[in-house]
């Protein structure tokens, strides 16, 4: 664990809130009034691995290679040189130190973590589970990559790949941590799913967001012509021909899955023009594809698509979203769309002074990446309210009030 200097943050102008047809400006010198900074954390990837940010101060708390957070960005877990070790987000502390087998961490709960091979063709897979009643490994046939555990830490959720020496599909299964069997989802309505009817994904995952109070995990995934759902394999007939990407939907605690279809042009532009957003409190998910400027909102409640819009085409660049404060955000290129997050009403544009690097909202403040700098904007007018260095930064992922 190691700490970065920070040089002095420096302030950003205000950026004019905009139409997305209007042109844009970029920053200016910041007004006097612009308020210090408040308590936080930023969590973000960068070449130095995993680091934790203060946002009082615009300084790197903490930097962890080869680091993961669970899904409540409470715990941070670094996996090297053998050694499994899990450290406390607030204090730093060393919650945990195990001996492992296994060069990559997988997946990880609250209970669980789960470390096994890179990814690469093979017929059976060595996993180790770290959790709440020690260490145990499980041996698997099959090319396995663990996704994925339920809430309790009995089940997890893993990607068989097909054929194992030489995949080019796999399905999403269930290992019984108890009775160290692998089973086949069910679908939404708690069915189980008949044998042969489960679905093979052929699909490029590419991004996926977790929400933790209600335990199901939204995974973006664009794919080839080819692909079959489980709907479509029990019904024996593709019921949505020409959709190019879906969201699959897996509720970790209940035990089922299901793919939420995007409607073309989705799927069709290149793979990183597409991202999801989550407003867990609003009980909304976003895609959106730059290279289209199309975006959709479904709820959550029924993974059913609510509306659609356009906020204009965005070539080149990786896209990322967030959503919150009844809005949703989209950074890719040099610009920041703003969005109303039930009309889908194209509200601003705001121009960044570097590529997009992700965006994450918090109360009163979003935080883009951009180049090698995170800059602070006021959410609701684009206002800058600052911006402090990141060497290396790769993607915002994630930002937090805390007490202070």
């Amino acid at each position: 664990m190691s700490s970065l200097t920070r040089r002095q943050a420096f302030a950003l102008g205000a950026v004019a809130a905009v139409s997305a047809c209007a042109a844009e400006r970029p920053a200016t010198k910041a007004a006097p009034a612009v308020p210090a900074p408040k308590p936080g954390r930023l969590f973000a990837t960068t070449a130095a691995g995993l680091v934790v940010v203060d946002l009082a101060k615009g300084a790197v708390k903490a930097a962890y290679p080869a680091a993961v957070a669970d899904g409540a960005w409470t715990r941070i877990h670094q996996l090297k040189d053998g050694r499994l070790r899990s450290y406390e987000v607030g204090t730093g502390a060393l919650l945990a130190d195990e001996t492992v087998d296994g060069r990559q961490i997988k997946a990880v709960s609250a209970r669980m973590i789960a470390v096994g091979p890179p990814p690469g063709p093979r017929r059976r897979t060595r996993i180790t589970l770290v959790g709440d009643n020690g260490t145990r490994t499980v041996e698997l046939d099959g090319n396995i990559e663990p996704e994925a555990f339920s809430g309790d830490g009995r089940i997890m959720y893993l990607l068989d790949h097909l054929p194992p020496e030489a995949p080019d599909r796999y399905r999403v299964r269930m290992y019984d941590l108890d009775a160290g069997t692998l089973q086949p989802l069910q679908t939404r309505d708690k069915t189980q799913v008949r044998p042969g009817a489960e679905e093979e994904m052929r699909g490029r995952g590419r991004q996926a967001v977790l929400d933790p109070s209600a335990g199901v995990l939204y995974t973006l995934y664009t794919h080839q012509d080819d692909h079959l759902h489980t709907r479509d394999l029990a019904a024996g007939r593709d019921q949505s021909p020409g959709v190019h990407a879906f969201v699959h939907v897996l509720n970790l605690d209940q035990r089922w899955a299901y793919c939420l279809d995007l409607p073309a042009p989705f799927g069709l532009g290149p793979h990183e023009a597409h991202t999801i957003a989550l407003d867990a409190a609003r009980r909304r998910l976003y895609s959106f594809d730059a290279s289209t400027g199309t975006i959709v909102v479904a709820s959550t409640d029924d993974q059913v698509i609510r509306r659609s819009g356009l906020l204009g085409k965005q070539p080149g660049g990786e896209a990322y979203a967030a959503a919150g404060g009844r809005r949703v955000y989209v950074a890719v290129g040099s610009r920041v769309l703003v969005a109303d997050g039930e009309t889908l009403a194209p509200l601003a544009a705001w121009a960044l002074p570097g590529p997009a690097r992700g965006v994450t909202w918090t109360a009163g403040e979003l935080l883009v990446g951009a180049g090698d700098q995170v800059i602070r904007l006021d959410p609701d007018t684009g206002a800058g309210l600052g911006a402090f260095p990141l060497p290396g930064l790769q993607e915002v992922r994630h930002a937090e009030r805390i007490p202070g």
